[in-house]
């Protein structure tokens, strides 16, 4: 149990690293067992803003924007694996002064966890993946290619088209993935337009930089990588999530895990179940 009091205020800031500034968002005491935060695609560290007070009692939770979303650099190399991803996560460890921490994240996030698991095991103490999903196959790239796709329009039709896609996620039960507070659907919408401003890259099949992390997870070999985890890992899902019935795939997969489904109309994130959430990610940390 932390003994030292956590600030009234989220603690804001930057770690330099070989490509670029990152931006993090941290909140709890400083003695607190660190948790690195990871989002889903195309948020920022603003996603875990009201996931703070649900864990921060007891855990220094650092939310990290991926690189080249949020206010995040974007590297000069556009990144096409997983692998650029989970090294980018070091680098925050780096200048944070962590030797390890455990790591958690969610959807695209939930596979970048996975990488940071697989390909450097010495950094982490405990791992959390939630929705994670193998989306290693030319139909499900195809899914996220339609999702990721929001060619600028002249009329500006697109900005609309933005807002309406973050505003029906966060309100729409059967989908949602943030929260339902208009804090939180203004944050979506700035995450979505600051992850498609600039030149589109060659290297996403026509996406613009939002899809940087779903074309890299798309393309990654997840089952063969998440068997190299050595972290006691613990595996979410909703109970109503298509995508939980990986979830014996998973438990067979990484050595040291254990799964739950959380109640959920469809998949899973904090703002579904606040209270089981912080409930059993508290109880996995304290193990």
């Amino acid at each position: 149990m932390s003994t030292s009091t956590k600030s009234d205020y989220i603690k804001r800031g930057f770690v330099q690293t070989p490509h670029g500034n990152i931006e993090y968002r941290e909140s709890g005491p400083a003695d607190g067992k660190p948790l690195i935060m990871l989002h889903p695609t195309p948020r920022s560290s603003s996603f875990y803003i009201g996931a703070f007070p649900l864990l921060d009692d007891e855990v220094r939770c650092i939310a990290m924007s991926t690189v080249g979303y949020g206010e995040s650099d974007r590297p000069k190399v556009p990144y096409t694996t997983i692998e650029e991803f989970a090294q980018s996560v070091t680098w925050l460890m780096d200048g944070l002064e962590l030797d390890k921490s455990s790591v958690f994240g969610t959807h695209t996030g939930a596979v970048i966890a996975a990488g940071v698991g697989a390909h450097h095991q010495d950094r982490v103490d405990k791992l959390i993946i939630e929705e994670c999903f193998n989306w290693n196959t030319e139909a499900r790239r195809a899914v996220h290619l339609r999702i990721h796709d929001r060619p600028e329009k002249e009329d500006g039709s697109h900005l609309s088209e933005m807002w309406l896609s973050v505003h029906q996620s966060n309100a729409d039960g059967q989908k949602s993935e943030g929260e339902n507070t208009p804090e939180a659907i203004r944050f979506g919408f700035l995450d979505v337009l600051k992850a498609n401003i600039g030149s589109v890259p060659d290297s996403y099949g026509g996406m613009s930089w939002e899809g940087a992390g779903p074309w890299s997870m798309c393309h990654y070999d997840l089952w063969d990588n998440a068997a190299n985890i050595t972290a006691p890992t613990l595996v979410i899902h909703g109970t109503n999530s298509e995508l939980g019935r990986s979830q014996e795939k998973f438990l067979a997969t990484i050595p040291n895990s254990t799964g739950i489904r959380i109640p959920a109309t469809n998949r899973m994130t904090f703002a579904k179940n606040p209270e089981i959430w912080s409930k059993e990610i508290k109880a996995f940390l304290n193990k």
